[in-house]
């Protein structure tokens, strides 16, 4: 008798062992969230104990360790502690695919995977090694948040002193490469701009890559006074020549520029700000809320124009976080299926520290306060700023500079890539990582300054 249950016991773990290593190999999920679909990739592998890794190669090349992987018969279990992910899913019988839900923060969402191999994007701008410049990796302490940016300067090989920029991404956790879709725009404009001569400095968001502290804590202004910590720290290199000394800013990082030239920064000279918001930002995700449904066919109802106007109330008071999910809810109420868990989900993301901070912000009086040059540049078919308004409040609220120059690209999307219609969803198929014209003016703009 005890034999034969110790051959059951036997053959029970040879079975949970075959069905725990069926995980290994690679799988490819795509992650669906409101207006957006991120493929994902998970990797396992065992050798006598669990590794792997997690990517979302539209966001970032990089591949973030688990910190936590259980794989128990069917089931498994991982986690990325660092970014507050969680991932439960079942194999299927088959042992081809993994049904599961993933969770971060108050956002869940279903995710299910298909073993294979991921197939990368075609990318004709992306920048590899060798280079022509000097690249060196950097760590800059910013003391009053307790976090350390890191970062990549790239210099040019002649001597003296050059003109320098730090670029400050978009919205969204972001690389110091800007990734997004398998592009790099932030590695192509610092090359571009460092063959030209000019000394470029790209960072990891805090809490992103090498970069420490807490992403999903930080708001607008806690980015900002990073981006001034950057700022000084390239401000003393020795080949910088600190009177040259600018931000290049994309979307949310054109705000960041906007607000610290408005406030007079004294270390910097001069701003190239792209696709940054010119107009107080309640009012610019109604536009963009209005544009975005637009290309798809839809048009805005006078209803979902005061539903939305209400939650932007409800975000910007001084309720509680939980007071004015509450509030968002009760305000949705008349939409098909918005008392359930996935729809509260999404709203839970409008309660955020980022989001609340955000919506309050009108960049108005910092552009009326700007004395230093200004290189602006809209997108003729940007859906998330949407041009021909952003470049009204500019030209009507910027003081005149004769070196100042502001433009509108026709035929670019937010991201500064050709685009038929200007759609989020168009980024990943478009093989233009940023429009080549776009960089020659900065270029010129920025050197015609000396």
């Amino acid at each position: 008798m005890i034999k034969k249950y110790l051959l059951g016991l036997i053959g029970l773990s040879f079975t949970l062992l075959a069905c725990g290593q069926s995980f290994e190999g690679t799988w490819i999920g795509t992650l669906e969230l409101p207006n957006v679909k991120l493929p994902t990739v998970f990797e396992f592998k065992y050798d006598g104990e669990w590794s792997g890794t997690m990517q979302s190669p539209s966001q970032s090349p990089a591949k973030l360790p688990f910190s936590l992987i259980k794989a128990n018969g069917d089931s498994i279990h991982v986690e990325v502690k660092a970014f507050g992910v969680r991932y439960a899913g079942k194999l299927s019988d088959d042992r081809q695919s993994i049904t599961g839900r993933v969770q971060q923060g108050s956002m869940q969402a279903p995710l299910d995977f298909k073993k294979g191999v991921w197939k990368s994007y075609k990318r004709p701008q992306a920048v590899n090694p060798p280079y022509s410049y000097d690249t060196v990796n950097v760590s800059i302490p910013n003391k009053l948040a307790d976090v350390t940016l890191a970062g990549t300067i790239t210099r040019p090989r002649t001597g003296g002193k050059h003109p320098a920029v730090i670029l400050v991404s978009g919205s969204g956790p972001q690389d110091r490469n800007s990734t997004v879709f398998a592009h790099q725009s932030f590695k192509l404009i610092a090359d571009y701009l460092t063959k030209r001569g000019i000394v470029v400095l790209r960072y990891d968001d805090r809490g992103v890559g090498e970069s420490t502290g807490i992403y999903t804590k930080a708001t607008t202004g806690d980015f900002g006074k990073d981006a001034m910590e950057v700022l000084e720290f390239l401000r003393s290199q020795a080949d910088v020549d600190p009177k040259q000394v600018g931000i290049i800013g994309h979307s949310e990082g054109g705000l960041i520029a906007t607000i610290l030239a408005g406030q007079r920064i004294p270390s910097l000279k001069f701003i190239v700000d792209l696709a940054g918001p010119a107009i107080p930002i309640d009012s610019l995700m109604l536009l963009q809320n209005e544009a975005v449904m637009r290309v798809q066919g839809k048009k805005m109802s006078e209803m979902d124009r005061n539903i939305i106007l209400k939650n932007y109330e409800i975000v910007k008071s001084s309720l509680s976080a939980e007071k004015a999910f509450e509030e968002l809810m009760a305000n949705m109420r008349s939409i098909p299926e918005s008392q359930n868990a996935k729809f509260g989900d999404e709203i839970g993301v409008l309660v955020t520290p980022w989001y609340r901070y955000f919506l309050k912000i009108d960049p108005v009086p910092f552009i009326k306060r700007i004395h230093i040059p200004v290189f602006a540049a809209f997108a003729g078919n940007d859906v998330q700023v949407p041009a021909a308004v952003n470049m009204e409040s500019l030209t009507d609220n910027l003081p005149k500079n004769p070196k100042s120059l502001l433009k509108i690209y026709p035929g670019l999307n937010h991201l500064f890539q050709t685009s038929a219609s200007g759609s989020h969803l168009e980024y990943a198929n478009i093989e233009e990582t940023f429009d080549m014209r776009v960089l020659e003016d900065i270029g010129d703009w920025i050197l015609n300054l000396k």
